[in-house]
C-alpha cells in the first residue's frame, strides 16, 4: 500500500512545513526483538548553486528541524552542497569539499545532539590526487562513517567528475547494514544488486533527478528522464528498504544560464517494492534554497531478511558468467541492420485453449506459457511431449498460416529429464531453437532446470527466450541484454503480480491500470522490447513493453474483452535518453564481480564479511 499527500504551499521556513509531512507506517511481518524499527525520511532539500558555507548551514539547520519529527536516518539529495550544473572540473574547483571535511564535521556535530543519522551529497576533492567525484557521506551520532563515490556517470557528471573507485561499501550501524547509491546508478541494476548479496538492509539513494525545462527546444526533450521513475526496482531486487530523496525547483547557473528543473517526488519503499510514502512531485518553480518537504515512513529492518532469503534462492550464479565480460560498443553480436517487425501478444481463456490466431505477417506472436494445456496443472505436472510433439505442431502450423514468429511454451520431456521449454517457430514453420527454463518458480519441482540462456538471431532482431516467472530475476535479463537481444518472448501463466507504483506525475506517457512491474522494468533495464501473454482471459493479460516507458514506450495491453494486442517497433531500438549499446557501455562489470561468485566459495564469503570497499579477492 502507499498513502500521498494532499498539495501544499511551498514554504521557506523549515518549521513552517513540517506540519505536512508525508508519513506512513508498515505493520512488521516478522518480530525480532534485537533490530530496531525506527523513522527513516527522504528529504527534499535544494541547494543554492555554488554556495559551500551557506548550504552547509542550511543542511545542518535542516537535520535540527527534520530530527523533531523523530527520525532516526535522513536522507538528503545528490550534491547538496554544492548544486548541479557545471561546465568544468575548473567551475566546480572552488566548491568541492574533501569527505570527511566541512560539511561532514558541521554535520556531526549535529547528528550527535540529535542522535541521528545523516547522509548527504557532497561535491568531493580528493586531497592527494586532485580528482573530483561526484560522493555521498554518511554521518553518525559518533561523526563521520564513511563514503561512496558515483558509479553510474551520466552526462552532466562526465563534465568533471571522476568514475567511483571505492567498490559499493556497505555500513554496519545500530539502524542496520546501510548501502549508498546516487542517481543516474540505477541506470545499472547490477549495483543496486550487490545489495542483496550483501545482506543490506537499507537501500540510501540520493537524487537530483531534473527534467527538461518547458519551451527548450524539441530536441532536448529526447533527454527528458525522470530519474527517480525508476526507483521501486532499488527494493523490488535487493529486498531492501529504500529510501530515495531528490529535489525540487529550478536549478540556474549563473555562469552560463543554464537551467534544469527537479520534479520532486521523494519517496520510501518497503522490502517487497512497495511505495509506503512519497513527496508531492513538483512543476517547475524557482524556490530559495533549503528543505521543500520530505516523505517520512516507520521501518523495520527484519522485514529484510526474509525477502532477501527468497530473492536469493532463485539466483544462479553459475550461469552469469558473461555479467563479469566488458561488452564493447562494437560487439559483433548486436543487431546491425534495423527491422520494423510488428510485435504480437495473445492471452487465453482456461476454458477455451488453442484458439490463437497467427502471428502478424513478418512479424512475432508471443502465446500463453504451456499455451495448449492452460496454466492448471493436474496433479502437479503437465501432460509431458517429445520433440516434434502436439505443442510444436501447433507452433509451426500458426507460423506456417501466418507468415511470422511463433513463441509458446510446454511441458518437454527427453532422456535426460522434464524440461519447462520455450520453442521458437520461423515463418516457415520450422522450431528454430528450444529453451529450456532456467530459473523456475516454486510451483516448476516437475521441470528440470536448463543450462543456459539463449538468443536467436534472425531478421526482425535478436530473440531472447524465457518464461515470464523468470524476468523477476534481473539476471536473466541482463544476460539477454548482454547477448544483445532486441526482443523478449516470455510466455506467462498470469501476468499479474506486483503492479507498478510509480507515479504517474513523474511519467511523459500513461500507463494502463495495473501494468505489471516486473516486465515493465525488464524492458527498461535491459533496454529491449518485452512480449508476454498469459491465462486471464479477457482482463488485460497481452503486454508490450518497450525500452523507455518514461517518455516514448508506454506500455500497451488488450482492451476489456480482447485478448490480443498488437504494435509495431523499431529494433534494435534507436533510444531516447540511452539505448542499448549506450547501457553496455556504460556498465562497469569489473566492479560487480560478486554477481557470478560461487555463494559457497571462499571468495564470496570474504566479500560478503567485508565492507565492500574495494575488490577482496579478485
Amino acid at each position: 500500500m502507499f498513502m500521498r499527500p494532499s498539495k501544499y504551499s511551498i514554504h521557506t521556513c523549515l518549521s513552517a512545513f513540517l506540519g505536512l509531512v508525508l508519513t506512513a507506517t508498515v505493520l512488521p511481518t516478522v518480530e525480532a526483538a534485537s533490530t530496531p524499527r525506527y523513522k527513516a525520511a527522504a528529504v527534499a532539500y535544494d541547494p543554492a548553486w555554488g554556495d559551500l558555507d551557506g548550504n552547509i548551514e542550511r543542511i545542518v539547520a535542516a537535520v535540527e528541524e527534520v530530527s523533531t519529527t523523530g527520525a532516526r536516518l535522513l536522507v538528503f539529495p545528490e550534491q547538496a552542497t554544492t548544486g548541479y550544473i557545471f561546465d568544468d572540473f575548473d567551475m566546480v574547483r572552488p566548491y568541492l569539499d574533501t569527505i570527511p571535511g566541512r560539511a561532514t564535521d558541521a554535520i556531526g556535530k549535529v547528528a550527535k545532539a540529535k542522535n541521528v543519522y545523516v547522509t548527504v551529497g557532497i561535491a568531493e576533492i580528493d586531497p592527494v590526487s586532485g580528482l573530483g567525484y561526484n560522493a555521498v557521506a554518511l554521518v553518525g551520532p559518533e561523526g563521520y562513517i564513511g563514503k561512496y563515490r558515483k558509479h553510474g556517470l551520466n552526462s552532466q557528471d562526465q563534465r568533471w567528475v571522476s568514475p567511483g573507485n571505492l567498490g559499493f561499501p556497505v555500513f554496519d550501524t545500530e539502524l542496520g547494514r546501510i548501502m549508498l547509491l546516487i542517481c543516474y546508478d540505477d541506470t545499472y541494476w547490477q549495483y543496486a544488486r550487490l545489495a542483496l548479496l550483501h545482506d543490506v538492509d537499507v537501500l540510501a539513494w540520493s537524487s537530483a533527478s531534473d527534467r527538461v525545462m518547458p519551451g527548450s527546444p524539441k530536441p532536448e526533450f529526447k533527454l527528458d528522464h525522470s530519474t527517480i521513475a525508476n526507483v521501486q526496482y532499488l527494493s523490488r531486487y535487493t529486498g531492501a528498504w529504500v529510501v530515495a530523496a531528490t529535489r525540487n525547483g529550478i536549478e540556474t547557473n549563473p555562469k552560463t544560464g543554464q537551467k534544469l528543473y527537479y520534479n520532486g517526488g521523494s519517496s520510501l519503499w518497503s522490502p517487497t517494492g512497495n511505495k509506503i510514502a512519497q513527496a508531492d512531485v513538483v512543476p517547475p518553480e524557482n524556490l530559495p534554497s533549503g528543505v521543500h518537504g520530505i516523505a517520512l515512513a516507520d521501518i523495520d529492518i527484519a522485514q529484510s531478511k526474509p525477502v532477501r532469503d527468497q530473492l536469493l534462492k532463485r539466483r544462479r550464479p553459475e550461469l552469469y558468467g558473461l555479467l563479469a565480460l566488458h561488452r564493447a560498443p562494437t560487439d559483433s553480436q548486436a543487431t546491425a541492420k534495423a527491422a520494423f517487425p510488428t510485435l504480437a501478444a495473445q492471452a487465453a481463456h482456461p476454458a477455451k485453449p488453442l484458439a490463437y490466431r497467427p502471428p502478424p505477417t513478418g512479424g512475432l506472436l508471443v502465446l500463453p506459457a504451456l499455451f495448449r494445456s492452460g496454466p492448471v496443472l493436474s496433479q502437479g505436472i503437465p501432460e509431458l511431449e517429445p520433440v516434434g510433439g502436439p505443442s510444436e505442431q501447433s507452433l509451426s502450423s500458426l507460423a506456417r498460416a501466418g507468415k511470422g514468429y511463433v513463441v509458446g511454451s510446454y511441458a518437454r520431456q527427453d532422456a535426460t529429464g522434464n524440461f519447462h521449454t520455450v520453442s521458437l517457430a520461423d515463418p516457415h514453420g520450422k522450431i528454430i531453437a528450444r529453451y529450456n527454463a532456467t530459473h523456475l518458480a516454486e510451483d516448476g519441482a516437475w521441470a528440470k532446470p536448463g543450462d543456459r540462456l539463449i538468443v536467436v538471431p534472425s531478421p526482425i532482431g535478436r530473440i531472447g527466450l524465457i518464461l515470464a516467472e523468470e524476468i523477476t530475476v534481473p539476471e536473466v535479463f541482463g544476460l539477454l541484454s548482454a547477448q544483445r537481444a532486441d526482443i523478449i518472448a516470455a510466455p506467462a501463466r498470469q501476468t499479474s503480480g506486483l503492479p507498478l507504483q510509480i507515479d504517474p506525475e513523474l511519467l511523459a506517457v500513461s500507463n494502463p491500470k495495473n501494468t505489471p512491474y516486473e516486465a515493465y522494468v525488464a524492458a527498461m533495464l535491459s533496454q529491449t522490447w518485452v512480449v508476454t501473454a498469459g491465462w486471464n482471459g479477457s482482463e488485460p493479460s497481452s503486454w508490450i513493453f518497450g525500452p523507455d516507458p518514461i517518455i516514448q514506450t508506454a506500455p500497451m495491453t488488450n482492451a476489456t474483452n480482447q485478448n490480443r494486442i498488437e504494435y509495431k517497433v523499431q529494433t534494435p531500438w534507436a533510444g531516447t535518453w540511452i539505448n542499448q549499446q549506450q547501457l553496455i557501455a556504460g556498465q562497469r562489470p569489473e566492479t560487480t564481480i560478486p554477481l557470478v561468485l560461487n555463494p559457497n566459495g571462499v571468495c564470496y564469503q570474504e566479500w560478503r564479511k567485508s565492507a565492500g570497499w574495494k575488490p577482496v579477492c579478485w
